[in-house]
Formats: C-alpha cells, structure tokens, sequence
C-alpha cells in the first residue's frame, strides 16, 4: 500500500501542476492576471532502521509571480496619464472652442469690428458704412458671448464627468472591499487566493488610475487604500464620495456627508477638478479682460463723440451707483473712476453759440448727488440751459428748448472777442493733457493794418508757444496757426495792448472716466465677454454712432477710435489683438506640453508593464514545455502503479 501511495501522490502531483499549467494557458490574453506555478516538495519520508524511506511528493504551494514595487509604480504612472490624458482632451477641445483657424474666430470678428471703425472714419456720415459697422460690431459681441457660453458648457460637461468618476470610485472601492473581506475569510484557513488578489490588483489599478492612492497590506491579506485626504478602503469598509460647489464656483471631493474634503495630487478626478476650477475660469477671466478693456477704451472715446445730430436734448446714464451719496470711487461702478474734470459743451441752436462748462470732479470724497449738483452750478446750469438729476441710483441731463449739449473735446469755435476784433478758433488740439491758452495784444492798433501788431499765445503755465503777426502783413480773417493743431483768425477791428481772452484746448474732456464708467452716450454696454452688448439706442439708430467730435461730419472721433487698434498700452501693455494672440498661444502651448506630458508617461508604462510580463506574464510556450513535464511525470507514476500491481498479483497468485 506504501508503494501504491507514492505512486498515487505522484498522478495527483503531477495532475494538480498541469491544471495550475492549464490555467495559465487559458488566462494567458486575461487582462490583471498574474502567472502563477506549482511548488512540489517531498512528502516526509517514513523513518527505518536501515534509514529513511521516501513516501512521494505533493503539492504544497501554489505561488504568484509578482513584483509589488513594479504593480505600486504602475499605479503612480497610471494616475499620472490619468492627469495628463484629461488635460490633453480637454485642452484639444478648448482650442475647438477658440477656433482661430476659423473664419468665426474672436480674432477675425476683432479685426473685422476695427476695419468697421476705419471705414466709418472715411466717411463718417455714410448710413450704409454706419450699419456694416453695426454688423461688425454685433458679430464681435456674439462671438464673445458664444465662447463664454461654450465655456460654461465645457463646466457643465465636466462636472458631468467628476460625478461618473466618483461613482466609478465608490464602486471600485465597494468592490476592494468586498474582496478584501473574501481574501481575509481564506487567509484564516491557510489558502492563497491568488485569483482574488489578481482582481483586487486590478481593481487597484483601475483607481490609481482615478486618483493617486497608497496601498497598504495588512497580515490578513485585506488591503487598505489610502490618498492624502483619508481612506478610501480601510479593510472591508469603503468611504463613500461625493462633491461639493462651494458659493466662489470651486468644486471640491468630499465624502458623502459632504463632511470632509479629499485632497488628491494626479488622476483624472484632480485633472478634471483642475480644469473646472482653475483653467476654464482662467481663459474666462482673460476674455472678461479683453472685452472689458475693449468696453472701457470704446465707451471712453465714444462718449466724447457726438453722432449726427451733434449733441443730445436728453440723455441717462445706462449704469446705476450703489448710493446716491457714496464716494464715486465706492459706488459698485465696474470701472473705477478717478479724480479729474468733465467739460459739457452746451450748443444755442438757433445762434450757434457754444459754452463749455468744466466740472471738476474728486472720486474719492464726490458722490453722483454732488456731480449733479456741479452740472447745474455751471454756467450752463445756472442759466437754466441745461439741468441735471439723479433718478433710480442713475445721472440724467436735459437739455432746454432751443439747446443741446456733449461731451465733445472739440475747440470752441467762437472763443470770443480781442478788442473790436471777434477770433475764430479752428482744427483739432493734439496736445497731450488739457490746457488753456490765453491769447494777449503786444500793442495797440488795427488789424491788419498797424506795422509789427502781435498777439502773443501763452499756456497755464505762463510758457509762451506762438508769438502771432496779425499787423500790416496780416489779412483779417486768414488763417494763423498757433500750435499743437489750433488755428486762429481775426476779423478786422482794433485792439489795446493788454486785450485777452482764454481758449480751453482738451485733449480728453473726461479725465474722469465717469461717463464711461455710468454708462453715458456708450457705445457698448456690459461689463464683459458674458454681457458685452452693443448699446441699445445704437442698435435702434445708427446715426448715434459718435464718429464726429463738435462739428457734424469730421471723423476725428472715428480715428480715435479707430487708433485703438494700435494702442500697445489698451491691455496688459499690448494691443488688443496682441493679447488676443498670447491667449492663443498659451492655450497651443499648454496643450503641447499636456500631450507631450502623456506620452512622456506612456512611455514609461509601457517600460513597466514590459517588465512586468517578464515576471508575471504568461508564456505559452514555456506552459507547454510545463505541461509536457507534468504529463510525462503523470505518466511515469502511473506506470509505477501499474508495475507494483503487476507485483502483487504475481505474488498473490504464488501464495
């Protein structure tokens, strides 16, 4: 019976190898399984007089050929192409979502909106060049507007996608601790699971992949599963996750209590949480920056402009303060003004006759109420010609019959009298800040007439900048250029030496930036990409395209306008269109680096599972050779079995 045992111990050795052999061969193509192999040993021997007697072998051990290190890396570089796979996608979509390869592009619409401006500025009083710019102008708007709302969107989608993660999370850890739980239920009886283990590798895998974690084996097999934020499996438990929008717009990982936060470094979820806080509201922010630049530098020049009806008889400022009585540099205005001077140009429209009102404004210590009051102090406002209030948090001025009024820098025409004799003013001032100029007689005499009569020209600050002939070779009425594009004529008539009068010459009749910043005689209205609008008494009348400053038909306004487009100082010390460049290529550039981050990680995978397989994969030639082995081995037990048969019936027949 001994004999036979050893024999039997060698069929049933040798059959229990070729069936961990078989397995193999048959999960040789099953993703996460690890190759397994047989351990025999000798069975312990029978102990004789004349020595020890060998009683077969057996199985004692079936063992995984795996690298714990190599499975940990692969789990750090899978979390890894996690991050850098997302970042690639969604940066590829968001340059979709930019698409300035496209005739629809935010750059195109940019360039289209100023050779609109140009063209009005050759013929400002054209209503068909009025209304393309119109055009151009609505494409612009909505081209804004259609990528903040694809923005938007692109949040939407990937909150989306954060929700079917953390749900790919909790069923991958429910599933870690279930297993967990069998593994441990078979480690008490002694049994390797190695099967189990290979679908908890895998599981393992699956959420490295999600967010960067750290396994940590316990002396009853179970695995704890731990990221920076706490446990996602502490033996057969497994957290439940869940998200969070907290009122700044930033979503965060939290458990299902919403109670604590999970802080995670790589993975798709961090990638994903990323781009929802962070980059989408970064390019969001670069576009509020470049139509908000674009509101304010527009509406700032616009505003100074008159249309074709040369000024207003009514006009209401389209933004509202927070107080009536709050500081104008407190009053929730989108754009801050500053302390400086308006002038309201206020027209008799039956004589013609122009007075320029200054009003002087300090933004830290004046409210709306006290412009108000400063508009109607004027010499405009005291003689009833104009009147200012303040209703619904909002500044109106109206004008009396007989009487319009702007905020044009143009010269005053008719700045008044020297002498007998009445000047005339003419051109545009090009100086660089706001000045006046007092024009005073040297002598006595006619115009025109009296040999060496000048009329000497001094700044505010007493600097004297033209010295002008108007004696006997001087023509009353010619032209006569001062200085910084003003010209001045003289009609016939005496003067006394001493004679003056003042001309205000403005290169910017709203140092403030108030009018912009309330919303009077705008061109756009809005306050960024998501709202940028053009205004909507523009939209209804095109003629109140402010081309023109002072006189009706010049295309002064229109040029300063138009010279925007060149301005390198409109945002962040570049041109618009500039800036409109650097968001492109940062966002090429952030999505070659996301790209070449994946493949640079890919790569190294690719290394580590190689070597991987050279430990824990399965080769179906060398399990054939093994098969082969334990066949043979099979075989040539059952052959001794049949031999020590043979034996005992030969003996049995003797007796």
């Amino acid at each position: 019976m001994s004999d036979l045992q050893i024999g039997l111990s060698g069929i049933l050795t040798a059959q229990r190898a070729m069936l961990v052999t078989s397995h193999n061969i048959s999960n040789s193509n099953t993703q996460g399984y690890t190759r397994q192999s047989s351990v025999l040993a000798a069975r312990n021997p029978t102990i004789t007089s004349a020595g020890t007697i060998g009683q077969g072998v057996e199985l004692v051990k079936i063992i995984r050929h795996k690298d714990d290190y190599l499975n940990s890396r692969l789990r750090d570089i899978s979390s890894s192409i996690g991050s850098a796979s997302i970042k690639s996608q969604y940066l590829k979509e968001l340059e979709t979502v930019f698409n300035e390869t496209s005739n629809s592009s935010l750059n195109n619409a940019l360039a289209s909106f100023f050779k609109g401006i140009n063209d009005l500025s050759q013929n400002a009083e054209n209503m068909s060049i009025r209304s393309t710019f119109l055009e151009n102008a609505n494409t612009l708007t909505d081209t804004f507007q259609r990528i903040v709302g694809e923005l938007d969107q692109m949040k939407t989608f990937i909150k989306q996608s954060i929700e079917n993660k953390i749900s790919d999370i909790n069923t991958l850890t429910s599933n870690i601790a279930s297993i967990n739980k069998q593994i441990s239920a078979l480690k008490t009886k002694g049994i390797e699971s190695n099967d189990l283990l290979d679908k908890r590798e895998l599981l393992l895998h699956d959420l490295g992949k999600l967010t960067n974690i750290t396994v940590q084996t316990q002396n009853n097999g179970m695995a704890d599963v731990l990221t920076p934020g706490g446990a996602l499996v502490s033996g057969t438990s497994a957290t439940s996750l869940s998200y969070d929008i907290d009122t700044s717009g930033n979503l965060s990982i939290t458990d299902s209590n919403k109670v604590s936060k999970y802080i995670f470094k790589s993975g798709e979820i961090r990638a994903l949480q990323d781009f929802y806080n962070t980059t989408i509201v970064n390019y969001d922010k670069k576009f509020d920056n470049l139509a908000a630049g674009l509101i304010k530098d527009i509406n700032r020049i616009h505003s100074e402009g008159v249309g074709l009806s040369g000024g207003f008889t009514n006009i209401k400022s389209a933004n509202s303060v927070s107080s009536t009585t709050a500081a104008l540099n407190a009053a929730g205005l989108t754009i801050t003004p500053s302390s400086g001077d308006i002038y309201i140009t206020v027209i008799n429209t039956n004589t013609g006759e122009v007075t320029k009102n200054k009003i002087s404004v300090n933004a830290a210590t004046n409210s709306i109420t006290d412009v108000k009051n400063a508009i109607n102090s004027t010499t405009s406002g005291t003689a009833g010609n104009i009147t200012a209030s303040v209703a619904d948090n909002k500044l109106q001025i109206g004008a009396a019959a007989g009487y319009k009024f702007n905020f044009s820098y143009a010269l005053d025409p008719n700045p008044g009298t020297l002498g007998t004799s009445t000047a005339s003013v003419s051109g545009i001032y090009s100086g660089q800040s706001n000045d006046v100029y007092t024009f005073k007689a040297l002598g006595s005499g006619t115009i025109g007439q009296t040999a060496g009569l000048q009329v000497e020209v001094k700044n505010s600050s007493g600097t004297v900048v033209a010295t002008l002939d108007v004696g006997s070779t001087y023509t009353a009425g010619n032209t006569l250029n001062v200085a910084n594009g003003v010209s001045l004529s003289l009609s016939s008539g005496t003067i006394s030496t001493g004679d003056t009068f003042p001309l205000n010459v403005i290169s910017d009749s709203d140092t403030t930036n108030l009018l912009a910043a309330l919303g009077i005689n705008s061109f756009f209205s809005g306050t960024g990409a998501s709202n940028i609008a053009v205004d909507t008494n523009i939209s209804n009348d095109v003629s109140l395209i402010a081309a023109s400053t002072g006189e009706v038909g010049n295309n002064t306004n229109a040029l300063r306008l138009a010279a925007l487009q060149d301005n390198t100082s409109a945002i962040n010390n570049t041109t618009f269109a500039d800036y409109l460049h650097q968001i492109a290529s940062s966002l090429g550039e952030e999505a070659s680096n996301a790209y070449k981050s994946e493949e640079s990680y890919t790569a190294i995978e690719t290394s580590l599972e190689n070597r991987k397989d050279e430990i824990s994969g399965v080769s179906v030639d060398e399990e054939l050779v093994n098969l082969v082995r334990f066949q043979q081995a099979y075989q040539a037990s059952a052959k001794y079995i049949s031999i020590v048969n043979g034996l005992v019936d030969g003996l049995l027949n003797t007796l």
